[in-house]
C-alpha cells in the first residue's frame, strides 16, 4: 500500500512538473546569452568558456541549486561558424535534472553593421529522483532503501540572433523535440519554452566610456503564463557594470560585475522575491565566471593586397631616404 502511495506521489509531482517551468531561471542573461540561445555563439569572434552557480531561494529547505558549464568558439578558417556545448545541472529536493547539448551556429552579414546568427542545439535531458533521501515517519520502509528513479529524453533547441554594435535581438526555443520522459508507471513530456530577448546600447558621453544598456526578456511555455523581465545596466569602459532587473510580479534583482585583463569576467546577481516566499527565503544568489579569448582577425585578399602595396611603398620610401643620406654624406 505504501509503495502505491509513494508512486502516486511521484506521478503527481511529475505531472505538475510537465506543465510548469522546466527550464533553469538565470538573471545574468546579458552576460551569457548563450544560455537561452544557441545562435549567440560566434557573435564575437574567438572562444568563450563559462562557469555558473545559482542558489535559488536561499534558506528554503530543498530549494533549487544550479551548476552550469559551457564553451563555444568560432572555426579558425570559417569565422562565421561556431560550435559549442553546454551542460546544466539542477537539484531541487529529491529531484536532479541534467541537460546537455552540443550546438552549431552560422552567421550572415546583412549589411555593413548588422549581422544575423542562426543556431541549433541537440542533446538530452536526464532526471533522477533519489527516493532513499525522502524524509518519512517509517524509516524501515523497503521502498526507500537504495531506490533511484531515473528517466531520459531527447532534446533539441534552435534560435535566431540579430545584432550590431548598437543593438541585439534574439528569439529562441528550447525543448522543441517535446521528448517523452518514461517513468516506471507514467510518461511525462518536455514542454517547449520560447524566449525573446532584445536590448540597445546608448552612448552616454562623447568619450564613449559610459554605456546604458536597457533590455527586455520574455519567457513563455504553454500553458503557464508568459513572464516579462526588464533589465538596465550601466557599463563603464566595458570593464565595470552595475544594474538591476525586475521580473513582473515575481522578483527584483541587483547585479554587478567586472572584466579583468580583458579575458576574465565575473558577474554576480541577487534576487529578492516579491511573492509570499520572501517569508521563508533570504533571496537568490547567482555568480558567473567567464573566460574570453578573442580570435585574430583573418585577412581578406584585399587586406593582403593592401599590405603588399604598403610594404612596397615603404621599401621605395626607405630607398629614397637612403640615397639622399648617402648624397649628403658625400658632400
Amino acid at each position: 500500500m505504501k509503495i502505491k502511495l509513494y508512486t502516486l506521489y511521484i506521478i503527481m509531482f511529475f505531472s505538475l512538473l510537465s506543465i510548469g517551468q522546466q527550464q533553469t531561471l538565470f538573471t545574468n542573461i546579458t552576460l551569457h546569452q548563450y544560455l537561452y540561445n544557441p545562435a549567440y555563439a560566434g557573435a564575437n569572434k574567438g572562444a568563450q568558456f563559462n562557469l555558473g552557480y545559482r542558489n535559488q531561494w536561499a534558506g528554503f529547505d530543498g530549494a533549487p541549486v544550479t551548476f552550469m558549464a559551457s564553451g563555444y568558439g568560432t572555426f579558425k578558417k570559417h569565422q562565421n561558424m561556431a560550435a559549442g556545448g553546454i551542460i546544466i545541472n539542477d537539484k531541487s529536493g529529491l529531484l536532479s535534472r541534467t541537460s546537455f547539448h552540443g550546438t552549431y551556429s552560422y552567421h550572415v552579414k546583412l549589411n555593413k553593421n548588422v549581422n544575423l546568427g542562426l543556431g541549433l542545439g541537440l542533446g538530452g535531458v536526464q532526471y533522477n529522483v533519489k527516493i532513499y533521501n525522502a524524509k518519512t515517519y517509517d524509516k524501515d520502509d523497503e521502498f526507500l532503501k537504495n531506490n533511484i528513479l531515473n528517466a531520459n529524453a531527447f532534446d533539441a533547441n534552435a534560435g535566431l540572433y540579430l545584432y550590431s554594435n548598437k543593438f541585439f535581438m534574439g528569439i529562441s526555443s528550447q525543448q522543441l523535440s517535446k521528448g517523452k520522459i518514461y517513468w516506471q508507471n507514467t510518461i511525462g513530456r518536455l514542454t517547449p519554452h520560447v524566449y525573446g530577448f532584445m536590448g540597445y546600447n546608448f552612448q552616454v558621453d562623447k568619450k564613449k566610456e559610459w554605456v546604458l544598456q536597457p533590455s527586455m526578456l520574455i519567457r513563455y511555455n504553454n500553458p503557464a503564463p508568459y513572464q516579462l523581465e526588464f533589465n538596465l545596466k550601466c557599463i563603464y569602459k566595458e570593464m565595470f557594470w552595475i544594474g538591476g532587473a525586475y521580473r513582473v510580479s515575481t522578483s527584483a534583482c541587483a547585479m554587478f560585475g567586472a572584466t579583468i585583463s580583458k579575458q576574465f569576467t565575473v558577474g554576480y546577481s541577487y534576487d529578492y522575491t516579491t511573492t509570499a516566499l520572501q517569508k521563508y527565503s533570504s533571496g537568490s544568489h547567482e555568480i558567473i565566471l567567464t573566460y574570453t579569448k578573442s580570435a585574430k582577425k583573418r585577412k581578406t585578399v584585399g587586406d593582403k593586397i593592401q599590405d603588399a602595396d604598403e610594404e612596397e611603398l615603404n621599401t621605395i620610401d626607405n630607398s629614397i631616404k637612403t640615397n639622399l643620406k648617402n648624397k649628403k654624406d658625400e658632400k
